[in-house]
């Protein structure tokens, strides 16, 4: 009887080496196969065979302390305007010329799709759902465009108008947070400054909930965005597929990291059905609801709960971060540039004529503001890549062919910062958007809210909420940069600034 349950083991053992050994060459032969269907694609040598450029690119965030965006970037200078790069068994295109991202992105778009792999490792966060399969990581372009539709009337310049005041209200609450600032006497950063208004801003105009992030230090709302987006981040450098990440759901794989940004998932999503249950119960009591994006996406009647949820977490999220690590970025421009801060505060002065409230006539008269905010993001995109898509048919670019089956990237950073495309890419220079009717392919080579279809939805939001936050913040206040901050990246899903725009504040004269 004992040898017959050592020859079965025997055998299971073998049966399963065997299996093993089958999928090793077999995906080593995959590999040289992708390798082969790309090698006439200009691009770096790789440095693995397995890995492709992953160890290049860890090599170069190691020793530089710099971003993937920042390594894409040098790439380009030094092997053109299309180039691919191997992530294990995952060639990606990257493009960096106007006409190649109009004929990939615009006249090919009907043959591309979002990939899954990178897409879930947003949504879900080690297994966890976040934001789901929301407007920003819904790879079903029938669902998406359906979700989109729905939700275009609250983004709408009209409908943004009516909320004016809220913006008002918001950043007055945000300069009373930075008058206590001033008589607390110590320096802070200015990027978690400005997560907190951002976060109340998208909060009350989109779903009329007050997070107290801005007056409560102990606000559980900008940790959890915060420790969310980390775990995106940790997600994307674990090569692991997100089906494969969902191992970490069983606690004997997870830390205190993993179990933090688990929780904040959890949190955020039991937020969010918190409050859409609340709206809910309004409506259906016949009681009066403001007509914003929660109340539009109840009255709709055709999402799923969970489809609610998704994108209200994506809302929250997404509305939040990017336009705080914007003006973070552009607040650092700013007080490094003194030129363009006394051009601005002079513009101000003219515009508001001594008012602290901004009407919504304003904006359009703050026309410098308006540039400093382009250059901003032409120096600093936030969003790394326009959204990553897949082909589904060879596509010709010039001598090039991308082979069906292949990722094609872009990023903002390699455009704005490229020498052949702006002079002095390094000056922070807002007159280069005085008349931007002169700069060839300007839709193609400046799109810091992405392209084609699937370019932001609240791209209108961002720039009328900074426009009021900056307006008050710098009539009021003055800042000045402690000595060794930078305006160096650091990633997390978006870029924000690494040095946390640390400064001393004091009220202005």
């Amino acid at each position: 009887m004992a040898v017959s349950v050592l020859s079965l083991l025997s055998y299971i053992f073998a049966a399963i080496l065997v299996g093993c050994l089958g999928f090793v060459l077999f995906y080593v032969a995959y590999l040289y196969y992708v390798h082969k269907i790309n090698d006439h694609l200009p691009g770096p040598p790789r440095s693995s065979f397995i890995f492709g450029h992953l160890p290049d690119i860890q090599r170069y965030q190691t020793t530089t302390g710099r971003t993937l965006d920042e390594f894409l970037l040098k790439i380009r200078l030094e092997y053109g305007p299309i180039f691919v790069l191997h992530f294990l068994h995952l060639p990606i295109v990257f493009l960096a010329d106007a006409t190649y991202l109009r004929h990939v992105f615009i006249t090919n778009y009907k043959s591309l799709h979002k990939s899954p792999f990178f897409y879930d490792k947003i949504g879900f966060v080690y297994g966890e759902r976040g934001l789901g399969y929301g407007l920003v990581t819904n790879t079903n372009e029938e669902s998406w465009r359906k979700h989109r539709q729905i939700m275009n009337p609250a983004f709408h310049r009209k409908c943004l108008k009516e909320f004016i005041s809220n913006f008002n209200d918001v950043s007055d609450m945000f300069m009373i947070r930075m008058d206590s600032v001033v008589d607390g006497g110590q320096p802070t950063s200015m990027v978690q400054e400005f997560g907190k208004v951002t976060l109340e801003a998208i909060s009350q105009v989109s779903f009329n909930i007050n997070t107290h992030a801005i007056e409560d230090p102990n606000s559980p709302f900008p940790a959890a965005v915060r420790d969310y987006m980390i775990g995106v981040q940790d997600n994307f450098d674990n090569p692991l597929s997100p089906t494969l990440l969902g191992i970490f759901q069983f606690k004997l794989f997870q830390n205190a990291t993993k179990r933090k940004q688990i929780a904040a998932a959890r949190f955020l999503r039991m937020f969010a059905s918190d409050c859409i249950k609340t709206r809910m119960k309004d409506i259906s009591d016949g009681k009066a609801v403001p007509n914003d994006l929660l109340s539009i996406l109840i009255k709709n009647g055709s999402l799923s709960m969970d489809d609610m949820i998704d994108e209200f977490v994506t809302i929250f999220l997404a509305g939040q971060e990017t336009t705080a690590n914007s003006l973070s970025f552009a607040l650092y421009e700013i007080i490094s540039n003194p030129h363009v801060e006394e051009k601005l505060l002079n513009e101000l002065d003219t515009v508001l004529a001594g008012r602290d409230y901004v009407e919504f006539d304003d904006l359009a008269k703050m026309t410098y503001l308006g540039q400093v905010l382009e250059e901003n993001l032409r120096k600093h995109p936030i969003a790394s890549e326009i959204p990553a898509m897949v082909s589904t048919k060879d596509i010709t670019i010039g001598d090039c062919i991308i082979p069906k089956g292949d990722s094609i990237h872009s990023t903002p950073l390699i455009f704005g910062m490229n020498p052949e495309i702006w002079k002095d890419p390094e000056i922070f220079e807002p007159e280069r958007f005085s008349n931007t009717e002169n700069i060839p392919n300007f839709s193609m080579t400046h799109f810091p809210f992405s392209i084609g279809p699937h370019n932001c939805i609240g791209q209108m939001f961002a720039k009328f909420e900074s426009k009021v936050i900056l307006a008050k913040l710098l009539r009021k206040f003055q800042f000045k940069l402690l000595p060794g901050q930078t305006d160096r990246k650091l990633e997390r899903l978006t870029i924000t600034p690494r040095d946390g725009v640390m400064c001393e504040v004091s009220r202005r004269e």
